[in-house]
């Protein structure tokens, strides 16, 4: 999401806030101080926040050592160290003779392997439970540092909430964390604005794939690439960048596939179009309001417009430039400037730099 200048005061995200809390934990603050609470009884928000992380690492600690054997938890549901093998005393005969016949085999077997089986589950379900808090943390900060946007009254979808909570809940790499926050408090924020495929998509991601992702989205012009081959893109590092998109569904076609796109006017009294890029943009004019721009470009499906669009940045300006350079060729004048907004939202343009 680009940058704003303009600092929104904490009290303006409170809706936006209270509505993550609502429909993360139901209402319930989840084992966490909501943010309500927090303003209620005048906390340090980031006090609060890193207390509770340090918490939340130190019930994972003792999740990790159950895993290790070290601890157990109890048929109570207690936390308790498990003995160390030199502490457990047996008669070696008794023990050796039981083996040898298969005696301990079918007593109580049914019952003792769901128990371990419901201890297992409970294991499992408390180090997701920890990881969807670790997430929400990170969704609120999400929002105090984003830009004010309109907070629809409109419901969440209970089934795209179910999804994300369900896709999301093994996610433990704190980058790819981070995306399923900001998806989570766009899609809070205006529901609908997210397809359930697009959670399917992001899961579904390598760290390779995130990383391949996060280099084409600096390239994003909306809904396309603006095919830089034989310029700008390197045919070899580019084109297997591009493959990799194209196998996980963000792109249709590659740099090969020669695809075309017309630019109209955006204005009835002279040739006038914005291309945007993050926190960038080109200006494009001429007289004639009649003519047409045309680029080779590479298409985004409808997933890759969604997902690519969770990468904050900044744009990649000797791509810009050589955009720029190709459509000066067709009889364009191009004006770099600063884009203060979303792209297909409201925003602001200011002209820095004639091309």
């Amino acid at each position: 999401m680009p940058t704003t200048s303009i600092q929104v005061p904490d009290k303006l995200k409170n809706p936006w806030l209270d509505k993550l809390w609502l429909y993360l934990f139901d209402g319930d603050a989840g084992g966490l101080m909501s943010p309500g609470q927090i303003r209620r009884e005048h906390r340090n928000r980031k006090e609060v926040r890193r207390a509770e992380m340090v918490a939340i690492m130190e019930a994972e600690e003792e999740i990790n050592a159950i895993h290790k054997g070290l601890k157990a938890i109890d048929e109570a549901g207690n936390l308790i160290d498990t003995p160390r093998p030199e502490q457990v005393t047996t008669h070696q005969i008794i023990e050796n003779t039981a083996v040898e016949q298969n005696l301990d085999i079918g007593l109580d077997t049914a019952g003792s392997m769901l128990k371990s089986v419901v201890r297992e589950v409970g294991v499992r379900d408390l180090e997701r439970s920890l990881n969807i808090r670790r997430i929400a943390i990170q969704a609120e900060t999400e929002i105090l540092q984003s830009p004010q946007v309109m907070v629809s009254s409109k419901p969440i979808s209970p089934e795209w909430l179910r999804q994300w909570r369900e896709q999301c809940q093994d996610v433990f790499n704190q980058q790819q964390q981070s995306l399923w926050a900001r998806i989570l408090v766009r899609e809070i924020a205006q529901p609908g604005t997210y397809a359930i495929g697009v959670l399917s998509a992001l899961r579904q991601l390598n760290s390779t794939d995130l990383d391949s992702t996060r280099i084409v989205a600096k390239y994003s012009l909306g809904d396309f690439i603006y095919n830089a081959s034989g310029s700008y893109f390197q045919e070899d590092y580019h084109t297997q960048l591009f493959y990799t998109l194209e196998d996980i569904g963000l792109i249709s076609g590659g740099m090969e596939d020669g695809q075309q796109k017309t630019f109209s006017s955006q204005s009835p009294e002279r040739f006038y179009l914005l291309l945007l890029s993050h926190n960038k943009g080109l200006e494009i004019t001429a007289d004639e309001h009649t003519k047409n721009l045309s680029l080779p470009v590479i298409k985004l499906t409808r997933i890759g417009r969604q997902l690519i669009g969770l990468f904050a940045g900044e744009a990649d300006m000797a791509y810009l430039f050589d955009l720029a350079r190709a459509i000066k060729a067709q009889g364009f004048a191009v004006t770099l400037g600063d884009w203060d907004g979303e792209a297909g939202a409201r925003g602001n343009f200011t002209g820095k730099l004639a091309l």
